[in-house]
């Protein structure tokens, strides 16, 4: 917040940001410059909620490249954010236009999620997979595996789950989600390993619990099941899972 605070007021009091080169020597930075100043500074408001202020700070990025992907993708944001689904969805066509920018990509595929359009989201997903640079690669393959569960297709869903576990050894939803694969599949002993790898990246869940029953069960692990189906009931009582675990005692 202090740095945000710092790039706010510099920008208020210069009217544009500028670079030093040299002892005493200031000269007005490049238009690129400006534009991801700006973008970060809208980015930065979106995430405090300040949705109004990062929409000023969006559209003086705007005036200087109508056509950046940056900007039309943080404008994707923050209308998808005020519920401005209409014109979510234009910033985000904008943003991918430029077929370089991954990110947008990405976005516009969560986005086609939430909307319950999951067949385009899935080929926005795709294409943001194909990535091989994108650091967000792992978490690609993760939504499009939930995407293609919403639409029965588990074959795909269990592949893109493999991808972003491959990609990221901690990618904590698609670590649980193989486990539930591979349980299903008899497959207990690589059930069991993905489960582990969940509990060490992510925390308790109501599912991850089950799981962690069903597995105890399966060892013959009468400590585990007993703490797992403890803090199952204690923390999730009103879970399907803790339903479940009740109907199977």
């Amino acid at each position: 917040m202090r740095q945000l605070t710092i790039l706010v007021i510099a920008v208020l009091l210069a009217g544009c940001v500028t670079e030093t080169k040299g002892p005493q020597q200031m000269q007005p930075a490049s238009p690129e410059k400006q534009l991801q100043t700006l973008v970060d500074l809208g980015v930065g408001y979106i995430r405090n909620g300040e949705y109004a202020r990062a929409k000023d700070n969006l559209n003086r990025a705007l005036a200087i490249d109508p056509n950046s992907p940056r900007v039309h993708n943080a404008f994707g944001l923050v209308f998808q954010l005020e519920g401005e689904t209409d014109l979510a969805d234009r910033h985000f066509r904008k943003a991918i236009s430029d077929k370089s920018y991954t990110r947008a990509f990405n976005n516009y595929g969560a986005f086609l999620y939430a909307e319950g359009r999951y067949r385009e989201a899935i080929e926005q997903l795709k294409v943001a997979g194909e990535d091989q640079f994108y650091q967000n690669r792992p978490q690609v393959y993760e939504n499009l595996g939930v995407s293609y569960m919403q639409l029965g297709d588990m074959e795909n869903a269990e592949a893109a789950f493999l991808r972003a576990t491959q990609l990221n050894t901690s990618q904590g939803r698609a670590l649980l989600e193989m486990a539930e694969f591979r349980y299903r599949q008899q497959n207990y002993v690589e059930a069991r390993d993905y489960y582990r790898r969940h509990v060490n990246s992510s925390s308790q869940s109501a599912r991850s619990l089950w799981m962690c029953v069903r597995l105890a069960r399966v060892f013959g692990s009468e400590n585990d099941e007993a703490s797992c189906s403890l803090t199952l009931k204690n923390i999730f009582p009103a879970s399907d899972e803790a339903k479940l675990l009740e109907a199977s005692r």
